[in-house]
């Protein structure tokens, strides 16, 4: 399937003792020592697999308001054929939860996008502090819980990914946002009209990758939606992300990459390492682990490029995300390797609803 926009995984997004949320009894957990850097006080936040009950966050927020994205899947359906849909994605706030509804656009059902989602039931997250889990992922009645704002000062924002023990810090980033005003613009001002032209790739920069990937397997269809007159209505906002900087190394993989028949890292480095990179074996949060460095002792982060971990003595294998800006044309180039991980910014793009709205009209009366 395709992977999907990372801030899916990454917020990948208050109270929540009446309505909603993760029920209304408080197994008496609290998020160990979870105190976001936000000036409101010292209160101590509980957490009930996963969900926070309660909340020290009272700064404004970009989600203050509800905002949307929009992303591409893909789905595998019988006779080993592949459909290609586009579903919307909408981020509601609620104390410092972020819940996740999702919409389908074009070729997809609310089901298979449902059921995507829990792929994160068997995911791993391990940092400096350990390994978390998601096994208790479940949708609320405020929906899919996305993850925790940890921060917010107006575009300036703090989020972690969902995880049963309510860690703020696991695969935390910190997003800055420009607002957009797109008012009276049309579609093709957003989109590119050739995402993979012959000559050239072209990242599109407010609408995600896999979204314009599909779009552009119709060319024709492309062409009419981009010579489309109509123009977005009046108070239409993109958030455009400027920088998106994860804090620390982090190391995530799933019960589904386990490597069956390999017994320890050597025997992974021997069966996978292809291009002869230099191996270095480590302890990363209590986990053994390898990666690939360069002549310096410097981690290679690189594309399809795995990092084996051993946990309960099998191998997994995994993938990186290491701090530092992922919406920079150097992330994760080290010296001797000149393969930047770079994200585009269409990927973390979100929409006001007078954006989204439009954007959803123009892709459905064109894409049947």
């Amino acid at each position: 399937m395709m992977k999907k926009s990372y801030l899916a995984i990454a917020i990948a997004l208050a109270t929540l003792t009446g309505c909603g949320g993760g029920g209304s009894s408080d197994s008496g957990m609290t998020s160990g020592g979870n105190t976001p850097n936000n000036g409101s006080g010292n209160t101590e936040l509980k957490c009930d697999r996963g969900i926070l009950l309660n909340s020290n966050l009272s700064a404004k927020s970009i989600f203050d308001e509800q905002l949307y994205s929009i992303d591409g899947l893909e789905v595998d359906i019988p006779k080993g054929d592949t459909k290609y849909g586009i579903y919307g994605e909408k981020i509601s706030r609620d104390g410092q939860m972020l819940y996740s509804n999702y919409n389908p656009i074009y070729n997809i059902t609310l089901l298979e996008v449902e059921n995507d989602e829990q792929y994160n039931l068997d995911s791993y997250i391990v940092n400096s502090s350990g390994l978390y889990t998601s096994k208790l992922y479940k949708k609320q009645n405020n929906g899919w819980p996305a993850g925790y704002l940890n921060s917010a000062n107006n575009l300036n924002i703090s989020v972690t990914p969902y995880n049963d023990k309510c860690n703020l810090s696991a695969l935390k980033a910190d997003y800055s946002y420009k607002l957009m005003d797109i008012s009276g613009k049309r579609i093709k001002d957003i989109l590119p009209l050739n995402p993979y032209s012959n000559t050239e790739e072209i990242i599109p920069d407010y609408i995600s990758d896999s979204t314009a990937q599909i779009l552009n397997r119709d060319n024709y269809t492309l062409n009419l939606l981009l010579n489309s007159t109509q123009t977005f209505p009046a108070n239409s906002y993109i958030y455009v992300p400027q920088s998106i900087n994860y804090t620390e190394d982090h190391f995530i993989f799933g019960e589904s990459w386990l490597d069956k028949g390999i017994n320890n890292l050597d025997e992974w480095i021997s069966n996978y390492n292809y291009k002869k990179y230099t191996y270095k074996k480590d302890v990363f949060g209590g986990y053994k682990v390898a990666y690939p460095i360069d002549e310096n002792g410097k981690m290679i982060f690189t594309a399809k490029l795995d990092q084996p971990i051993e946990k309960d003595s099998k191998i997994y294998g995994g993938e990186w995300i290491i701090k530092g800006d992922i919406l920079s044309n150097t992330y994760g180039i080290s010296k001797n390797n000149s393969t930047s991980m770079q994200q585009p910014t269409g990927d973390h793009t979100f929409y006001n609803k007078n954006t989204y709205d439009f954007i959803v009209k123009q892709i459905q009366t064109y894409y049947k």
